[in-house]
């Protein structure tokens, strides 16, 4: 699959011939992104926010040298308790949790910042490379106006990166049709100066103007596919698509995962959450999914 064949769900590398800069370019439509914000109901500023996460984690997941689980986390006091998305070899997961009276208060909204919604709190990425491994966490502050500018100095402070990132999420309303959630993201990153490119801060300024220059409407265009806006942004630095990779809507939720978990349970607790129908009943949060467990497989 080719970046120029696949122009949904998709992340992909870029870089620029005459910048000293590499990124990512993703977008995400009904495969990856729309079930999981359909799914909740979200108010618009929550799904809004919600998607920008994913698209994040899906830019950064792609950066990873090695494989592994990564975690964008948010916990606050404000109408959005919990906001998490999950990328794991191009499966994204999401969900946000909302206060009681959230949703009623956040009817009619539009787009609102991290700290409107999250309140004062952390944005925590986590690496998670499994069992025997201890996994690496950054945190930045939820400061920034958007998501994108809180990631944006993570990299900068964390990282000591120069990183240029923006998210846009919308909707496709197409008549009498059911809308569609859509998103779209770019991560570049400037390349460290040394003997053959020479001191890159002149060509890294250059780039970050013309790349100031996208819009939201660009980045979830349906019908302006990736490649294309790569080249209207930076033509004039000769950029170059690589070959994309598919993202998809996928749960790691299973019944053998949550079992393990609830055997760590006391069997008292365990018991009184017997239904009528002799089974336990757990809920996925990210996903919906059902599962009936027989209270024997935990120890009760």
């Amino acid at each position: 699959m080719t970046a120029a064949q696949h122009t949904e769900d998709f992340i992909a590398p870029f870089s620029l011939d005459n910048s000293p800069v590499r990124g990512r370019i993703a977008r995400l439509a009904a495969g990856a992104l729309d079930p999981i914000l359909h799914r909740h109901d979200y108010p618009r500023p929550v799904a809004m926010l919600l998607g920008e996460a994913l698209t994040l984690t899906a830019l950064v997941g792609s950066l990873l040298k090695t494989d592994g689980r990564l975690v964008i986390q948010a916990q606050g006091e404000g109408p959005v308790s919990l906001l998490v998305a999950e990328h794991i070899d191009g499966g994204l997961r999401g969900y946000a949790r909302l206060t009681e009276g959230a949703a009623e208060k956040l009817a009619g909204a539009h787009r609102m910042s991290p700290s409107e919604l999250l309140g004062a709190g952390s944005l925590v990425l986590t690496l998670d490379l499994g069992e025997h491994t201890r996994p690496f966490q950054g945190v930045v502050a939820l400061e920034g106006a958007t998501l994108a500018e809180c990631a944006e100095s993570y990299f900068r402070t964390s990282e000591q990166t120069d990183t240029g990132i923006r998210l846009a999420v919308g909707e496709v309303i197409n008549g009498a049709a059911p809308s569609q959630w859509r998103a779209g993201g770019i991560l570049m990153q400037r390349l460290a100066s040394d003997q053959a490119r020479g001191d890159t801060e002149e060509d890294w300024n250059r780039a970050s103007i013309l790349f100031g220059t996208v819009t939201d409407e660009e980045l979830i265009d349906p019908a302006l596919p990736a490649d294309r806006l790569l080249y209207r942004l930076f033509h004039e630095e000769g950029a170059r698509m690589g070959d994309a990779a598919p993202l998809d809507d996928r749960c790691s939720c299973n019944e053998e995962r949550l079992t393990a978990v609830m055997k760590r349970f006391p069997k008292s607790e365990i018991e009184e959450l017997i239904e009528p129908d002799g089974n336990l009943h757990a809920r996925c949060q990210f996903c919906a999914r059902e599962y009936l467990i027989d209270p024997a497989k935990v120890g009760a």
